[in-house]
């Protein structure tokens, strides 16, 4: 009941198309930077999904951030339209299940677009690298890692939005995040774990760098930890208001 819901709401706001835009728009960027420069790359040796992440991933990481600290926004922004969040506490609706829910859908159609940019980078390594294979398994495994490195990031974003009935607060905080982290030493593990700075590594760099385990154990750690956090803030605000 509280999902469709959620949909029945954001259906109102163009969260959905802005969610599918931005994966064209990061999808598109490895055909073009192909189109561009294809020399450059298929001269290079190697993996050609590793050629292809390490050319273009930190773009289209930037731009998945992006589309979830302004979709963040928008959701909550609707909620503090009209006191809508205060009306709600008088509901038999829990606020921090409307909190769940919001995750849930955001990480879903990020796994959406996730699978969109990695089909479209499986299809520039068949054209511009054939007869050097693509293993299906290898691309499972990249999808799934980038989308679960990024769950911190969502999370800890719509924790932010949730914070401010201002959205462009929460937006203009989401936006200095992101870029502050982008241009910070993506060598350094501890930056490297942080959400906003985790969706730019790659699966080829974590295997490269004995990373994987610790992404996939810190990453499914950080999420649920920063859920705690916005159900702390949540008791805190009811005490205030």
């Amino acid at each position: 009941m509280t999902l469709s819901l959620e949909i029945k709401k954001l259906k109102r706001t163009g969260y959905f198309p802005a969610f599918i835009g931005a994966g064209f728009i990061a999808s598109a960027f490895p055909v073009i930077n192909m189109l561009a420069r294809a020399q450059t790359f298929t001269a290079l040796s190697g993996d050609p999904l590793t050629i292809l992440m390490d050319a273009n991933w930190q773009m289209m990481a930037m731009i998945n951030i992006l589309i979830c600290v302004c979709g963040s926004c928008i959701m909550y922004h609707t909620e503090y339209a009209d006191n809508g969040l205060q009306k709600m506490d008088v509901l038999p609706v829990r606020s921090g299940a409307l909190f769940i829910t919001k995750f849930v859908i955001t990480a879903l159609i990020l796994a959406i677009i996730i699978v969109m940019e990695t089909a479209v980078l499986a299809g520039c390594a068949l054209h511009w690298f054939p007869g050097r294979g693509l293993s299906l398994w290898e691309l499972l495994k990249t999808a799934g890692f980038q989308w679960l490195i990024t769950l911190p990031t969502v999370m800890m974003m719509l924790v932010i939005a949730s914070a401010w009935k201002n959205m462009w607060i929460s937006l203009g905080i989401g936006v200095i995040l992101v870029f502050a982290l982008s241009i910070l030493p993506q060598d350094l593990l501890i930056l490297n774990l942080c959400p906003f700075s985790s969706p730019y590594q790659t699966y080829a760099m974590a295997v490269q760098n004995d990373r994987v385990s610790l992404f996939l154990i810190l990453c499914p750690v950080e999420t649920p930890g920063l859920g705690l956090l916005e159900m702390f803030y949540q008791k805190i605000r009811r005490c205030v208001q």
